[in-house]
């Protein structure tokens, strides 16, 4: 491990995949992309999405001959494993992907995380898509016990907040994570979420944010990571999120 990569814990390159990596960790990780292949490589290991994977190696981003379509494996969620990294990175060449990494020019591109997926899910919210979807007690009970017996955290208080009206939970999923969304009408009408996702980075206060142009606040405790969004009142947003945050401790 050169000097670059032992700069960097697992958790914290994790962090940076999943996108919880504050602008400081982010900064200093694609500083040392554009200069170590082989921390590209490490990255990989720790779960790098094939997508984002195929973006870094692309025959345009490395300025590259294209690659023979049956050399390009199929689209698909699961990991990919190490040695198609090895395969690929032989087909370009090491010559080619260490030109690439020196050379000013596009930095290689961060897989969205949980919360830009989450938000852009959000945005298509209007009033009615929340207004019409109330849920049976019993289904909401349900999915809230299937979700709290396998992460460990008892959202049922969730259901009352202080200025919103709960409608609905259901079960998502992120990178092959559960991921629940427990949806509410606020003030005008606005849709509002909660979201909880089991997370690999360490602890962080309530931090507020403004995702895919919604008015969003944040935070990770006891490996569980949660996101209020809706609408563009921020300071609505961070006292609901304040009072779940309480609710939960």
């Amino acid at each position: 491990m050169n000097e670059a990569q032992a700069a960097f814990t697992d958790e914290e390159l994790t962090s940076y995949l999943d996108g919880e990596a504050d602008n400081a960790l982010r900064s200093r990780v694609e500083l040392a992309l554009s200069t170590d292949a082989a921390l590209a490589q490490r990255l990989q290991t720790l779960d790098m999405p094939v997508a984002a994977l195929r973006d870094v190696f692309s025959a345009a981003a490395l300025g590259a001959p294209q690659m023979p379509e049956g050399l390009i494996p199929a689209s698909r969620p699961a990991r990919a494993p190490l040695r198609l990294i090895a395969g690929m990175a032989m087909a370009f060449g090491l010559g080619v992907l260490s030109t690439y990494m020196l050379q000013p020019g596009p930095q290689p591109q961060t897989a969205p995380g949980w919360k830009a997926v989450v938000a852009s899910y959000q945005s298509l919210y209007i009033t009615d898509t929340v207004a019409n979807g109330s849920q049976p007690t019993e289904v909401t009970a349900e999915v809230l016990d299937g979700f709290s017996s396998g992460q460990g955290v008892d959202l049922s208080p969730a259901q009352t907040v202080e200025g919103l009206e709960f409608k609905r939970a259901q079960l998502l999923g992120f990178k092959g994570k559960p991921l629940l969304q427990m949806a509410y009408l606020g003030p005008d009408g606005v849709p509002v979420a909660f979201c909880i996702i089991r997370s690999s980075g360490a602890d962080k206060a309530m931090q507020s944010e403004v995702l895919a142009g919604m008015a969003a606040a944040s935070w990770v405790s006891d490996g569980i990571g949660y996101l209020v969004i809706g609408g563009q009142d921020q300071g609505f947003v961070d006292g609901v999120a304040a009072d779940l945050q309480g609710k939960l401790g």
